[in-house]
């Protein structure tokens, strides 16, 4: 890998990382349209890292009352105290991370959902994205319509963040857990349309996504580089710092135009461009073209 090679994936696990696109989808095609045959997962660490960075910038002042918070969250919990909106944010990331510990629940013949996971992201069948990008662009149709019609409903209020109940939570944290298990399914996307379909508001319900991914993005950071270091993956540490500071600085510009995007109504750009993406992907797969 060159470090042109290291720029461009960079930019597009950035940009897509936060865009309901599927950041691993773009990467699959990328790295396919590439030639890139060689084992990418540490790099792919690497860019996972460096969008971790930015979502951590653009959240830091939330994020640290988050973590301060979890800390006065367990005795209140222990006395059953009153919770400010803070610890009942804290207390439903907390239920949204529940679902993943499914990856790792035994499963005769293909060991966990994270193996199958992995040997689904490294079989090089492009058409498994082709299918999860249309499958993503459903959801966000679906779920951009239907927040659109409880909006114009009477005497109904859309939640905000803190009007979250661990049970919503729960099913956005399903929905992270199948968008980690087949790539080409948006994470933010996917998550950001279970929280729309609950009755969240489309801006607390993309906060919502963003962070509870960070500890999402970090567990994977920390499982990825140790199955990199089990299989003894070496690279070039000038192209992987290269591949993190891109995929940092594009990121955080990636959050701030997908805000933009969901308060102005936009999104449908996103489901529009995820499925024609998927049926190109389908039919250059099935008909050699």
């Amino acid at each position: 890998m060159k470090i042109f090679d290291s720029i461009i994936q960079g930019i597009i696990q950035g940009l897509t990382e936060f865009l309901p696109v599927s950041s691993s989808g773009h990467l699959t095609i990328a790295q396919h349209l590439m030639g890139m045959k060689e084992n990418n997962l540490l790099f792919n660490v690497a860019l996972h890292l460096g969008t971790l960075f930015s979502v951590v910038f653009v959240y830091h002042n939330l994020l640290f009352k988050l973590f301060t918070s979890f800390f006065t969250l367990i005795p209140k919990i222990l006395s059953k105290k009153s919770k400010n909106k803070y610890e009942i944010i804290v207390l439903n990331f907390i239920f949204s991370l529940i679902p993943l510990f499914l990856l790792f629940v035994p499963i005769p013949k293909i060991k966990n959902l994270k193996t199958f996971a992995s040997s689904l992201a490294s079989c090089n069948n492009i058409s498994i994205v082709g299918v999860s990008l249309i499958v993503t662009s459903i959801l966000l149709t679906v779920g951009t319509l239907y927040s659109d019609k409880l909006s114009h409903r009477k005497k109904f209020s859309l939640m905000k963040i803190s009007d979250i109940k661990p049970i919503n939570s729960f099913l956005i944290g399903v929905a992270q857990l199948v968008s980690a298990i087949f790539p080409g399914l948006s994470r933010s996307g996917s998550t950001m349309s279970v929280g729309l379909l609950q009755g969240i508001k489309r801006e607390d319900a993309l906060d919502f996504s963003f962070i509870m991914g960070t500890p999402t993005i970090l567990a994977a950071v920390v499982l990825e580089f140790k199955e990199a270091k089990d299989l003894d993956i070496h690279m070039d540490w000038n192209i992987v710092i290269v591949g993190i500071f891109v995929s940092a600085i594009v990121g955080f510009l990636s959050i701030k135009l997908f805000k933009w995007f969901v308060s102005n109504d936009k999104t449908w750009i996103f489901s529009l461009y995820s499925f024609i993406l998927g049926s190109l992907i389908l039919i250059s797969e099935n008909w050699n073209f």
